[in-house]
């Protein structure tokens, strides 16, 4: 079996990239500030759909500019074990490890960087990680820095990662996002985490829900979609 998993909004609740500025500029500096001003036009030039997503993100993660590749290995490492681990949804790390324990093809697909989704991957036992690649330049985080073609690892471009990878069909997808259903389009089974009504309204008829507490992440299942 092959089953491929969302990250933020599904292993655990809310944005991943949000936190991690949060810890950038508790560890590297509150001075870092200033980058996050630098992001907020581009921001709403972004939301006008004047500037591409792809550019906004670009823009955000100069929060870590001028980082060695050593020192943000070090604090992405350090982000996933403290950070993401400890808010991973119990139910979702059940469905995890048993999909592991069963030798399942596990693949972790999300439009987080790679900077830390290796690593939440590898405390995890996840093997397999397909997540958005932003390049570093001589060895150091540029301002803007670029995004490997195809782009950011969002919607359709997560079918075509997968593709490259090999992987044309899974037999289940866990996601919490609408943007999503091009990857639910390529499972046989649809797992819903937290599923928004838009979600639901366009998810296949037979996704199963899961409503683990964004709060306690006491975990509960509802029953199908009819």
């Amino acid at each position: 079996m092959r089953a491929v998993f969302d990250m933020d909004g599904t292993l655990f609740a809310g944005d991943s990239q949000l936190r991690f500025a949060r810890w950038m500029l508790r560890h590297c500096g509150w001075w870092r500030c200033a980058f996050l001003l630098l992001f907020l036009p581009v921001a709403l030039l972004a939301a006008l759909h004047l500037v591409e997503r792809q550019t906004a993100k670009r823009a955000f993660f100069s929060v870590a500019w001028g980082l060695s590749r050593a020192r943000l290995q070090s604090e992405c490492r350090a982000f996933a074990a403290r950070e993401l681990l400890p808010s991973v949804f119990p139910e979702l790390r059940r469905r995890l490890d048993h999909h592991l324990a069963a030798g399942d093809e596990v693949i972790l697909c999300s439009a987080s960087p790679e900077w830390w989704t290796l690593p939440l991957a590898e405390l995890l036992g996840i093997p397999h990680v397909i997540s958005t690649p932003l390049l570093l330049t001589r060895d150091r985080v540029p301002l803007f820095p670029p995004i490997e073609p195809p782009g950011n690892n969002h919607g359709a471009v997560k079918v075509q990662r997968l593709a490259s990878a090999g992987i044309s069909h899974a037999d289940i997808g866990y996601t919490d996002s609408v943007a999503d259903l091009p990857m639910l389009s390529i499972c046989s089974r649809a797992i819903l985490i937290n599923p928004s009504p838009r979600l639901i309204r366009h998810a296949p008829k037979n996704a199963e829900i899961l409503r683990p507490s964004r709060t306690t992440h006491a975990a509960r299942t509802n029953s199908t979609l009819s």
